[in-house]
């Protein structure tokens, strides 16, 4: 804290002047640096902060001159001295020397000398013949005081330096740029890549530059004259030409006007001389000359055009002549496969036939009514041939609908060994499209992937949406397609030379695929390789305005191109045994999904059998696989063996349990290990139940339907209630509901961190995993999982009924749900209705 102390030598009265004394006599808060006497005796006090003060001895109190009464440039001074003149001291401060007149009271002029800087520490000091030295940051300088007043006769304006992007050019430095001073030069050439000039300028006058305005015009450039105060002119990115840099100390009283001149000369780039524009000349005409030679031999090739027309409707009429003959043999079968479909149905309607005869014979239906669209295909490739085949076209879930079709190729995929897998990425793929002729063209690609893949081959039938489409992938492992033939399998009529199969075609299945394709704005395209097999590829654009309202259908009293009892068939089902198991059938709609992950092949095959009954199974062979497994289809159960390759039933276990949007899931681990230990490690890991082989049928399809019973029960207590509004948290003490309370403001202040998990949870309340599971285990029957996901749609709940402007869209993200189809999922779940059905009541 700055601060004066007078001590009066005779009386040894002590006075204190403070920045805390009166207004008068305030010396002020910052430290005092330097205290000087005039001639005159008047004493000053220079502080860094408060600019100068004089004390006036008669009523002891301080005058101020610092930057708020404007009588100095800079608060910050450092030293004082005296003048030649009495009249007048020299203020050393942070932005130069100031003259003050003691007489006027006021500051004459302030220098900025040398360029220096000036801190604590920096001098002045007078000597008798009226030099004065300045001590500054930068060193010693003198000069003569004299000089502050004298005006110079003439101004010595020059060009001093040249930048080229921020480096410095001097002569002779092996550029070419310079070889002179910059002052003595009077022309300076770059190419067109130098085109970020710096050009500094000076007046030789270290005494008033700090006050001069100057104004510059590039000559080719500017229109109007610039001021500045600086000597740096700068000019980036300029084009090519030539330009003239003008500069001049802006015309007043004190300095005499004077112009200097610097010539520019920036060459264009090869591409935009003349010697270029001649080369694009000399192209020019030779593309002309070239298309001149290509019409002539457009005109040549007419001719032969002409001949190769006619020899295309020669073949056209050879065609036509193979359809009216296919035509007219495919009337002669309608009739005996329309009797024996009769039948068939006739032996459907019998109620004594068990579930395996049923099923048999309704495979015999379908593929007897498959035959019987074969033979359809035949004449309505004649129909569009003829232009006569119409599309009805209506909006429909792609994924059910190619399933089905996929389904009537499962048995037969069975009895040659062949791998047969349905991959969908969602449940629901709306497109628009006409189901009858759709159904042909999918149906077409299977037989022929079956008819060219061997036993044991695999063939993939996927359904995904890709942008604005939705997209039928029919791959297989076949023999594959030479790439001579790929651009020729969708003529009419076109076979492969194959003699690996002696099934052969008639050669109009593509052709009418791709007929059909074209039809709905679509297509279909193929990759394929010789022994590597076959990748076909539909695509139907979404929406429906490419259709016209004659193509538009409506849904009602439409017969379906798949029949109907095919879609009772559950996801990869086989013929219902009558004696697998004795559980009981769930009558519900949708049944639960349960995952099996088991290495072991034939135990898998026995699981499926066991549980396909009451659940829609999927299969994985290992944890990595079940792992990919869960994150897709998400089920309801997991059944995993603990000992695995790529990933243990354990990890499996642990990374469901410790993801927030999958730990819901109930696991159940199969393992060989019976001792207590390794049981104890299983339930550390998360699982729900563990179960040691060899295992009892029943007990582990008891315990499975325990578990998901147990659950939906939980639910169904919880549903509709807020955590800390149930009846079973009135009764826990003080402490548990602090804790509950707490866990609850956790969760809510990170319901959109996508992260957060419960080792999260359990870091913010400073505790172990376990000891948080068994807090919450003991206090709610809850698992931290199953908590945090609970608090989670007690707000969704609270949003949809009170927040009108928010979409589930929104909603979902705000609670950190990665998707709204899990949103809804696990709504559901919980509350027994979806979130548009709260949504829809309220409105």
């Amino acid at each position: 804290m700055g601060g004066v102390i007078c001590i009066h030598l005779p009386s040894g009265e002590v006075t204190r002047y403070t920045s805390e004394s009166s207004l008068n006599a305030a010396v002020g808060k910052f430290k005092i640096v330097h205290i000087f006497e005039d001639s005159a005796q008047e004493v000053y006090f220079s502080t860094i902060g408060s600019g100068v003060f004089k004390y006036n001895e008669k009523d002891r109190s301080f005058k101020s001159y610092s930057t708020s009464n404007q009588l100095l440039p800079s608060d910050y001074c450092y030293y004082i001295c005296e003048s030649i003149d009495s009249h007048r001291l020299f203020f050393l401060h942070g932005k130069g020397i100031t003259v003050y007149n003691k007489d006027k009271r006021e500051v004459e002029n302030t220098y900025h000398l040398f360029n220096q800087t000036y801190s604590q520490g920096s001098a002045l000091f007078r000597v008798e013949k009226g030099s004065v030295l300045l001590l500054g940051t930068n060193g010693l300088a003198i000069f003569q005081e004299r000089s502050l007043k004298a005006l110079p006769a003439k101004n010595f304006l020059n060009f001093d330096k040249l930048l080229i992007f921020n480096k410095e050019v001097v002569p002779n430095d092996g550029s070419g740029i310079l070889t002179d001073i910059l002052a003595r030069t009077s022309d300076i050439y770059l190419n067109f890549k130098q085109n970020n000039v710096t050009i500094e300028f000076a007046t030789f006058s270290y005494n008033n530059d700090r006050n001069c305005l100057f104004e510059y015009r590039m000559d080719g450039l500017d229109k109007v004259w610039t001021q500045t105060n600086g000597t740096l002119i700068t000019y980036t990115s300029l084009p090519p030409g030539d330009y003239t840099l003008r500069v001049r100390v802006l015309e007043s009283k004190q300095i005499e006007a004077k112009e200097i001149s610097l010539k520019l000369h920036i060459s264009a780039p090869f591409y935009a001389t003349i010697w270029a524009y001649l080369i694009y000349f000399i192209c020019l005409s030779g593309l002309l000359l070239t298309f001149i030679r290509f019409k002539m031999r457009q005109a040549a090739l007419k001719s032969s055009l002409e001949f190769e027309r006619k020899e295309k409707e020669r073949i056209e009429e050879l065609n036509q002549v193979k359809l009216r003959f296919f035509t007219n043999i495919s009337h002669e079968f309608r009739t005996p496969l329309t009797l024996i479909l009769g039948q068939i149905e006739a032996l459907m309607q019998m109620d004594k036939l068990g579930s395996m005869v049923h099923n048999r014979i309704l495979r015999i239906y379908k593929n007897a009514w498959h035959m019987r669209n074969l033979i359809s295909e035949l004449l309505d490739f004649r129909k569009q041939e003829q232009g006569y085949l119409k599309l009805k076209v209506e909006e429909q879930n792609l994924v059910p609908f190619t399933r089905q079709i996929y389904l009537c190729f499962y048995e037969y995929a069975q009895n040659k060994e062949i791998t047969y897998r349905f991959m969908h990425l969602e449940d629901t793929v709306s497109a628009w499209f006409d189901s009858k002729q759709l159904q042909k063209v999918i149906f077409n690609l299977l037989s022929n992937a079956f008819k060219y893949t061997s036993n044991k081959g695999s063939i993939t039938v996927e359904v995904r949406k890709v942008a604005s489409q939705a997209v039928v992938i029919v791959s297989d492992t076949g023999s594959g397609i030479s790439q001579e033939h790929l651009s020729k399998i969708f003529d009419r009529f076109y076979q492969t030379d194959t003699t690996s199969f002696t099934t052969l075609g008639t050669g109009i299945g593509l052709a009418l695929a791709k007929g059909i394709m074209t039809m709905h704005h679509g297509t279909v395209d193929v990759e394929s390789e010789i022994g590597k097999g076959a990748k076909f590829t539909l695509s139907l654009p979404l929406g429906n305005r490419h259709f016209s309202d004659e193509e538009m259908a409506s849904t009602e009293g439409r017969e379906s191109a798949i029949l109907p009892e095919i879609a009772s068939l559950p996801f990869y089902s086989t013929p219902i045994e009558e004696a697998v198991t004795n559980a009981e059938f769930s009558e519900e709609e949708n049944k639960p999904v349960i995952l099996l992950v088991e290495d072991h092949e034939e135990l898998l095959l026995m699981l499926k059998e066991i549980f396909s009954p009451m659940y829609e199974v999927y299969i994985a062979y290992n944890g990595r696989e079940g792992w990919e497994m869960v994150q897709q289809i998400q089920p309801d159960l997991i059944v995993s063996d603990v000992m695995m390759p790529e990933m243990s039933g354990k990890e499996l276990c642990y990374r469901i349990k410790t993801n927030v949007e999958l730990s819901h899931i109930s696991v159940v681990l199969l393992t060989a290990q019976t001792s207590v230990e390794y049981a104890v490690e299983g339930f550390m890991f998360g699982a729900d139940d563990y179960v040691t082989k060899p295992f009892n049928v029943k007990v582990l399809v008891a315990r499975c339907n325990n578990l998901l019973n147990n659950k939906k029960r939980l639910m169904s207590y919880y549903a509709g209630k807020v955590i800390m509004e149930t009846p079973a948290l009135e009764a826990v003490n003080e402490r548990d509901k602090e804790f509950l309370a707490k866990c609850v403001s956790i969760v809510k202040t990170n319901f959109e961190n996508l992260q957060f998990d419960v080792t999260m949870l359990a870091s913010e309340l400073c505790m172990g995993r376990s000891k948080l599971y068994m807090e919450f285990k003991g206090i709610t029957g809850l698992t931290p999982n199953e908590f945090i996901l609970k608090v989670k749609l007690d707000e969704a709940m609270y949003l949809l009924n009170n927040h009108f402007d928010l979409n589930i869209s929104e909603i979902s993200m705000r609670l950190g749900f990665s998707s709204p189809r899990y949103f809804s999922k696990s709504f559901k779940a919980f509350f027994g209705v979806t979130p548009q059905s709260v949504r829809s009541k309220k409105k």
